[in-house]
């Protein structure tokens, strides 16, 4: 094959991935305080309530219309599509705090944490291995896994550009009242200090 054929090639290659990109909400769930918890149980149990946690995330967020885009470990990352109404994503990981606060099968040392962070922003497809997903990769992802490492246990972190899109239907006042978020400025890893906004749960 000529230089030329394979520069060409290359190019709609390029072209293909880089027309491949969407505005999209991103969240990830954590379960708090796992590598702790293996080293103390069993396999059975570590498994078991593992697995049970990522399973009732996953529904909390497809009741939201959101999309599980794969889970790693202990984490779930989910995808909304920007018809979604923001505050319902809120909603969303507020509900899987609650939730496993109230969670009466595991209790005590073995109790389910979360935490949750919530960013929103334009993303490339990055999916190679099922076309049928779509699997964002770009800015909005690394931060959002950024923020979710600093996040506490039963607190969601949101971004700046995600409360811009809060701030369409509502005013600061009012998501302030409803949500009492703090401002903080973070040194999130590989990305410069960062303004985000925490709610404690």
């Amino acid at each position: 094959m000529k230089r030329e054929s394979k520069i060409s090639g290359l190019e709609e290659i390029l072209v293909d991935i880089f027309n491949d990109r969407s505005d999209v909400f991103i969240l990830f769930v954590d379960l708090c305080g796992s590598t702790a918890y293996k080293q103390n149980n069993v396999e059975f149990m570590w498994v078991t309530r593992q697995l049970l946690f990522l399973q009732r995330v996953a529904e909390f967020v497809k009741k939201r219309d959101g999309i599980v885009v794969m889970t790693i470990g202990d984490e779930l990352m989910a995808i909304f599509q920007v018809s979604i109404v923001p505050e319902d994503i809120l909603k969303c990981a507020i509900e899987i705090i609650q939730y496993f606060e109230d969670y009466k099968l595991f209790q005590g040392n073995d109790k389910i944490e979360a935490k949750v962070s919530i960013d929103f922003g334009q993303t490339i497809n990055g999916s190679i291995a099922n076309t049928d997903i779509y699997d964002p990769i770009g800015t909005p992802v690394d931060r959002c896994a950024r923020m979710n490492a600093i996040t506490n246990n039963n607190e969601i972190t949101i971004s700046k550009d995600f409360l811009t899109t809060l701030l369409i239907n509502s005013s600061e006042a009012q998501l302030l009242a409803k949500y009492g978020y703090e401002k903080r400025l973070v040194d999130l890893k590989g990305i410069k200090k960062t303004t985000v906004y925490c709610i404690r749960i």
